[in-house]
């Protein structure tokens, strides 16, 4: 009985009389216009085994491609994501230059036309307690700021200074419940419509006109402007616009909703109405109100 150590040696050789048939019918079939009976019938034999392993590599070949290809194609969008990240980056700080650049021009031109001594200056701190009550602006004494300047922009109204330091300043803003300034419709200079603007409770970002006469004619739509009354606020800057009119609780008086001119959400720049014939003294406004910082934020 023939063992199987015997019987594989036995194929090994006839595989190897075959490799070598095959190679040697190879170098001489072009000298043959015709192959032999025994090549045809090996060509017949292999050709099966031939188009199954050029299958398999055409496949493999073709995978490894697809391969290649989806790496390249992940590592160049990789890439073209970093650029429009970057790209996209440098657009927004373009927008916010453009933007910032907008904002100047327009504070340059208001500046020039207004007829008050006007101090730029940047809002450099706000409450997020008090967001519509206080914030600090960069500009204190040593820049001409004193106590009860009205802080305005072109658009209107801000507030006025209450705290100076010497490089900074604190505002009370328009908004601010615990204040009120006398008010009155534009164009329309009747003593009657004259009433006192402060902040909303019920509404933080809006103010509230009270104590209108009944008989007052103002409306939906009337623009409030400050009348000058007090002393602390030059007549004539917008506080804003009525956006609903009714009465207080008893009845006896008008009331109006107010929304401010100003967007408080988005204050950077302002300007500081400089006024004139001001006993400053700096000690009045080195107190213990300005100092209290703990809960004001950078912008």
């Amino acid at each position: 009985m023939l063992t199987p150590l015997y019987k594989k040696k036995k194929i090994m050789v006839i595989l190897l009389l075959m490799l070598l048939l095959v190679i040697f019918m190879s170098l001489t079939e072009r000298e043959r216009d015709r192959l032999t009976i025994l090549e045809s019938v090996i060509l017949s034999a292999v050709s099966p085994f031939q188009n199954a392993v050029f299958t398999v590599s055409a496949r493999v070949r073709d995978y490894t491609e697809l391969m290649t290809g989806y790496y390249l194609l992940a590592q160049e969008n990789t890439e073209l994501k970093k650029s429009v990240s970057s790209y996209q980056g440098m657009a927004n700080q373009l927008e916010e230059l453009r933007q910032e650049n907008k904002r100047l021009r327009q504070m340059l031109d208001f500046k020039e036309r207004s007829s008050y001594t006007l101090i730029p200056a940047k809002v450099v701190a706000r409450d997020p307690s008090e967001w519509f009550n206080i914030m600090v602006i960069n500009k204190g004494y040593k820049d001409g700021v004193s106590k009860d300047m009205a802080i305005i922009t072109g658009e209107g109204l801000v507030g006025n200074v209450y705290a100076v330091s010497p490089y900074a300043s604190k505002v009370l803003l328009l908004t601010d419940s615990r204040r009120a300034i006398s008010g009155v419709v534009q164009n329309s200079r009747e003593m009657g419509i004259i009433g006192f603007v402060e902040g909303s409770v019920e509404l933080p970002g809006y103010c509230r006109m009270i104590n209108i006469s009944r008989e007052a004619n103002i409306q939906k739509g009337d623009v409030i402007v400050s009348s000058g009354l007090g002393g602390v606020f030059p007549p004539g800057f917008v506080i804003g616009c009525v956006i609903e009119v009714g009465q207080d609780e008893y009845g006896l008086l008008k009331s109006a909703l107010i929304e401010p001119a100003v967007s408080f959400n988005r204050l950077e720049e302002v300007f500081v109405v400089k006024s004139t014939g001001y006993d400053f003294r700096e000690e009045e406004y080195m107190n213990d109100e300005f100092t209290d910082n703990e809960n004001l934020q950078d912008n």
